[in-house]
């Protein structure tokens, strides 16, 4: 699969985090001498990735200015997500596939990784995958997946404990046909129907539901944290110091 475009999803206003975020997206917070975010493109410029559509929403400007400010500012296709204080990240993703007809890879902003997490997920020959950590203890506000025995994505969610083999740690990559399926079951859902306010693994699940496969790709001891509150912060620094 050629991979040439990333989809990198930043609305949010984080304000579990507040007063850090009080003026200033999370995904621009300081992690061992240089933000989150620029961390993210910095590894998706090295596999050869500079298409990357960012969607914004709180501070929006102030993060454009500093990703244009550091990188090329052709590398970058920003669209608002003005009502990203009632909505969800499935809503973005809407916005972020709009005239989308290519293999994505799929990026929370808030995640710190290692580069390997992203060519391990890129190395993998099947059409839809979903990087996943299956080591360490789960806690309420993971994103818990169910593994079936060939590796194939059963369930995606918080509340599903009792069967989550792991969590997902925010990134993953979508070929062009699971793309042309998404948009549309997004488009009904979010307008619809209503479900502003819910997360995009629901889509994906309608998906898996209805045939598509989505394989779970196991990163390992690789590094991996979504930074969603003081305490993530601060396991972050300690990671990536």
């Amino acid at each position: 699969m050629t991979l040439a475009r990333a989809i990198l999803l930043a609305a949010g206003s984080a304000q579990r985090l507040r007063p850090l975020t009080d003026a200033v997206p999370k995904c621009l917070l300081d992690v061992g001498g240089r933000s989150i975010v620029s961390r993210a493109v910095s590894i998706l410029a090295a596999q050869g990735i500079t298409r990357i559509t960012v969607v914004d929403g709180f501070e929006g400007d102030r993060l454009r200015g500093a990703l244009t400010s550091e990188f090329p500012p052709d590398w970058f296709d920003f669209r608002r997500n003005a009502e990203y204080a009632d909505t969800n990240n499935a809503f973005s993703l809407r916005l972020a596939l709009s005239g989308v007809d290519e293999p994505i890879l799929l990026l929370d902003a808030d995640v710190l990784f290692d580069a390997a997490v992203v060519r391990l997920l890129m190395d993998d020959s099947r059409a839809n995958r979903l990087a996943v950590r299956t080591r360490g203890a789960l806690g309420e506000e993971e994103m818990k997946v169910s593994v079936a025995g060939d590796g194939r994505i059963e369930d995606v969610g918080k509340r599903i404990s009792g069967r989550a083999h792991g969590e997902s740690v925010g990134l993953a990559i979508f070929s062009a046909a699971f793309v042309r399926r998404l948009l549309p079951v997004l488009e009904r859902r979010l307008v619809a129907e209503g479900r502003v306010d819910e997360w995009y693994e629901s889509a994906f699940l309608e998906l898996i539901a209805g045939g598509e496969s989505v394989y779970a790709i196991d990163i390992g001891d690789l590094r991996a944290i979504e930074v969603d509150t003081k305490e993530d912060l601060e396991e972050a620094r300690r990671l990536f110091s």
